[in-house]
């Protein structure tokens, strides 16, 4: 509630001050209360404000954030001259939830003298959030004037949905057609190009951002060093990493560490890390996975009790994928029990991945019973998780059930691969 407080000891003080409440303090004050901004509805509504475009927009976007959209309707559908910025923040809404239908909806019903750039760059962003990149480009390809922000809508959903080629291809449009990226076009093709892990491609983006005289900030500089360290350039990411100096954030060192880990050099990674003046989730999940990865498990149990301890960060379900796995490989069911009692007690949501590594735990602990529950729990399966349980019953020689389990795969449509025969 402080946040709230804050805000209305700030406009009880200007009231005090003589200075009139108007639409330019009221968002400001709206802003700062957080989730606390509804105390200021009734006020707001009452002094008339709600005929100001920009107030109604900040109350609009305040409820989708943090109450509920259907709040936010009922400001939109008492304006009775709607503005372009009024629908945009309203489509906006629904699309942070991620409720297709009804943004589409209000978008079509949006007046075509209304539609403006960022209504269409809304709908891009919006596609590309629930992967649907065909429509996604539709909308891109209808805009009648483009800009930056728009071009950059559409590589983020490419990206970030892992289409590389189409990122690529868009971005090469985008310097061909004279559109000049900015700092976060570079940012998403060259994150883009590090999935890839492909050297002369990384190489190549190099030469042209130096072609182009690119003003490199942290951000880009970041992403730069990242996309060296997973094509394993060690190096070359060093040199980035240790040129950023006092620019260093915590995505900066993680990304470093996380490339130390990726080589195996998990000497240089602890080094860092245990340097590193601020630690965060992702710092210790690369060093647990590390562990894990390396052949190292009981380092990576190690790990996990000094992370529980030092209260740096809460363990989620990427770090329960790496802590399990490690039970597995050390092939102790008592520690794996307590692991998954841990899971329970603090109500981590496991990924797809987390149960394959549930799985795969009490399959090489020898427990096939609570290995096939888990499998039988969960709600999509593949070929992964059927061959850690086909091996796992194959090599304690019961033929029946790995032979029922190979049918049944096959039976849901998912085909064996080389590791399954």
């Amino acid at each position: 509630m402080d946040m709230a407080s804050d805000a209305l000891r700030l406009y009880e003080q200007r009231s005090c001050c003589g200075i009139m409440s108007d639409a330019f303090s009221f968002p400001v004050v709206i802003k700062s209360a957080g989730k606390f901004g509804v105390l200021f509805h009734a006020l707001v509504e009452k002094l008339g404000l709600l005929r100001d475009p920009y107030v109604r927009n900040v109350m609009m976007d305040m409820y989708a954030k943090y109450e509920s959209v259907e709040s936010a309707r009922k400001v939109f559908d008492k304006i009775t001259q709607r503005m372009g910025s009024d629908w945009n923040v309203m489509i906006s809404g629904y699309w942070k939830l991620g409720n297709k239908e009804e943004a589409c909806k209000l978008f079509y019903m949006m007046p075509d003298s209304e539609i403006d750039v960022v209504s269409w760059t809304v709908m891009i962003t919006g596609f590309g959030k629930v992967k649907d990149l065909e429509n996604a480009r539709k909308c891109f390809d209808l805009m009648p004037e483009k800009s930056v922000v728009s071009w950059n809508a559409m590589l983020s959903g490419y990206a970030q949905n892992g289409f590389v080629e189409e990122t690529l291809r868009l971005f090469n449009d985008m310097m061909r057609l004279g559109v000049r990226p900015n700092e976060t076009s570079w940012v998403t093709v060259i994150s883009a190009c590090s999935s890839r892990a492909d050297l002369s491609l990384a190489h190549s983006l190099v030469k042209l951002i130096d072609e182009q005289r690119v003003s490199l900030n942290c951000f880009v500089k970041t992403a730069l060093l990242d996309m060296h360290a997973k094509c394993r350039d060690i190096l070359t990411a060093r040199r980035i990493f240790n040129e950023l100096g006092t620019e260093r954030n915590p995505v900066t060192w993680n990304a470093m560490i996380s490339g130390y880990v990726r080589t195996g050099d998990l000497s240089s990674a602890r080094e860092l890390f245990d340097t590193m003046p601020e630690r965060n989730v992702v710092s210790w999940n690369s060093m647990i996975a590390g562990f894990t990865h390396n052949g190292q498990p009981a380092l990576a149990i190690k790990f996990f009790k000094e992370m529980i301890d030092s209260g740096d960060a809460k363990p989620d379900a990427v770090t329960m994928i790496s802590v399990l796995s490690a039970c597995g490989h050390m092939d102790d069911l008592e520690l794996g029990d307590w692991v998954v009692n841990y899971i329970g007690k603090n109500q981590i949501k496991l990924s797809v991945s987390g149960y394959k590594s549930l799985i795969f735990m009490y399959a090489r602990c020898g427990n096939l019973r609570e290995a096939k529950r888990v499998f039988n729990e969960m709600k999509a399966r593949d070929v992964v998780s059927y061959n850690t349980l086909i091996s796992a019953f194959g090599a304690n020689g019961d033929g029946f059930e790995t032979l029922s389990l190979f049918s049944k795969m096959k039976g849901e449509g998912i085909e064996p691969d080389h590791v399954t025969y």
